[in-house]
């Protein structure tokens, strides 16, 4: 391989990593423009080495690649509550790394073609996925209030029990209000997402949750219990 031609494949590789890496940064995702573009050229250079040792298994690279963009994905990976975050950006992450793969190998078309269909899904799919669960809050999921009582010193306690029911549900917490009874009593206000009704839970120990009774509130109503 001539030193033109790897000038050219990492320069088509850094512009496509570009594209993506800024459609990331423009939407203030944890990961940005820069680590796009550093993961994109770090498969691209690794790749790059089986062509100039004239190598007979490229694909030995491209598979210790695929395992370790796998890490790298899973340190992007957050859980908040009930809700799992950086799916899509550990997701993207391979997909860039799997463009340095493209351009390292002579595929420029195809990495073009790739980087194409990555920006479609990270834009225009979003914008469907938005409007596809507008319209189910709209016609199916209802909010539920969860009102909490307990002691200040339980209530780390009563907060794992509450991710740990809404977890054996299936339940989505949408918030989680704090707010100060007396000096010694707290009261949690949660807001759950769901399909049917729920049973509320009160807190008068900080010990265990007990089942009183249930009632739902619509997306569009601002009773509360």
């Amino acid at each position: 391989m001539t030193f033109k031609i790897f000038l050219i494949r990492i320069s088509v590789c850094f512009i496509l990593s570009l594209l993506i890496g800024l459609e990331r940064q423009y939407r203030h995702r944890m990961v940005g423009l820069r680590t796009n573009v550093l993961v994109s050229l770090g498969a691209f250079m690794f790749m790059i080495v089986t062509y100039g040792i004239n190598t007979n298994d490229e694909s030995r690279i491209a598979a210790q690649i695929v395992s370790g963009i796998g890490f790298l994905g899973a340190g992007v990976i957050l859980r908040d509550g009930s809700k799992i975050k950086g799916l899509n950006t550990a997701a993207t992450l391979w997909c860039v790394a799997a463009i340095g793969v493209l351009t390292s190998s002579g595929m420029l078309k195809e990495a073009c073609v790739g980087t194409f269909f990555v920006l479609l899904s990270n834009i225009i799919l979003r914008i469907l996925s938005i409007k596809i669960m507008d319209y189910v809050k709209l016609n199916q999921m209802e909010l539920c209030t969860i009102r909490i009582e307990c002691d200040k010193n339980g209530e780390d306690n009563v907060r794992q029990n509450l991710y740990t029911y809404l977890d054996s549900k299936n339940l989505t917490l949408q918030s989680l209000e704090k707010n100060e009874i007396t000096k010694e009593l707290v009261k949690l206000k949660a807001i759950i997402i769901t399909m049917q009704p729920i049973y509320i839970l009160e807190q008068k120990n900080s010990r265990n949750l007990e089942l009183i009774y249930y009632k739902s509130i619509l997306t569009n109503s601002s009773q509360v219990f």
